[in-house]
């Protein structure tokens, strides 16, 4: 399953960029990070491997994270990986005037067939997406 979802924020590139791979600030907007687990490198760097590690209903989840490429402020290419779930997300960042366009490429892969509504995926994303452009604009304000 493919699809892409865009968002604008009110927010020079190089703020947006780098508020999207300060791992101190993640657990601000990434809904259930409690913490971060580097196991290559230093996260975000290309090549970099770690796990995100979530808490949902008093559930620990543990994803896989593998940057494929990070070529930033312009781009940064991450996949996750969840219990038979790989999802590759290309970020790409544009300035538009004062502001910045993000626009993720979403792609998942399923190891079983999924019930999963594409519908629901995009719900999702954008809803990360919305989290994050919220997360930035407070955070300029400031």
């Amino acid at each position: 399953m493919k699809y892409q979802v865009t968002f604008q924020i009110d927010e020079q590139i190089e703020k947006v960029t780098q508020l999207y791979i300060n791992k101190d600030r993640m657990k601000d907007w990434e809904t259930g990070l409690i913490r971060i687990e580097e196991h290559k490198g230093t996260l975000f760097n290309t090549g970099s491997e770690g796990h995100l590690i979530f808490i949902d209903h008093q559930m620990e989840t543990n994803m896989k994270i593998y940057v494929e490429s990070n070529q930033l402020p312009k781009e940064i290419v991450i996949v996750y990986q969840l219990s038979g779930t790989w999802n590759r997300c290309v970020n790409t960042f544009k300035k538009v005037d004062k502001k910045t366009e993000w626009t993720m490429d979403v792609e998942f892969r399923f190891s079983e067939p999924q019930e999963v509504k594409l519908e629901k995926l995009i719900e999702q994303t954008a809803k990360g997406m919305q989290s994050f452009k919220d997360f930035v604009e407070q955070n300029a304000k400031k």
